[in-house]
């Protein structure tokens, strides 16, 4: 037992290290202004997921988010698609594997109005359900699409 003990002990104060992790940090931060979302969806829930993600992929990314004085960038984002279609069926002949698909356009401009980018993305991810359950599972659906579109947001924004 005390073998073991020591062993186990050596085995932490060797292996367990504290790891250093890079984080993209700008030289200056920047002030991004979230101007505006458009969505011509009906989905509940989308504008709220994307809002989020979006503002924490402009934190996320070393710069500042307000609207005011200090502002250095407009950012305006709107929902161009919104795509459902099924693409798995259960044996009883039932779609059960959906998958959704949005067409997103993002563009950012400083305070002249100048266009920095302005870029379109088409992103895509899936659920499983049926019934009840599908409305559960589209919503998870739709916190990944917010996560893949954070980091176009944080990609843009670290490119300035």
């Amino acid at each position: 037992m005390g073998k073991v003990l020591t062993i186990l002990l050596a085995f932490i104060l060797t292996g367990c290290t504290v790891k250093d992790y890079h984080v993209y940090k700008p030289e200056e931060k920047k002030v991004v202004c979230f101007k505006d979302l458009v969505i011509n969806s009906p989905e509940p829930t989308l504008k709220d997921i994307l809002y989020r993600n979006i503002s924490d992929g402009v934190l996320q990314s070393g710069n500042k988010l307000e609207c005011g004085e200090k502002t250095n960038y407009n950012l305006y984002v709107a929902l161009n698609s919104i795509n459902f279609y099924s693409i798995g069926y259960s044996p009883s002949q039932r779609a059960n594997v959906y998958a959704v698909e949005v067409n997103l356009n993002i563009k950012l401009e400083d305070l002249k109005g100048n266009i920095l980018t302005d870029k379109t993305f088409r992103e895509k991810t899936h659920y499983v359900g049926t019934g009840l359950r599908s409305d559960f599972e589209k919503r998870y659906a739709f916190e990944e699409l917010g996560k893949l579109i954070k980091i176009r947001v944080l990609s843009i924004l670290s490119e300035l």
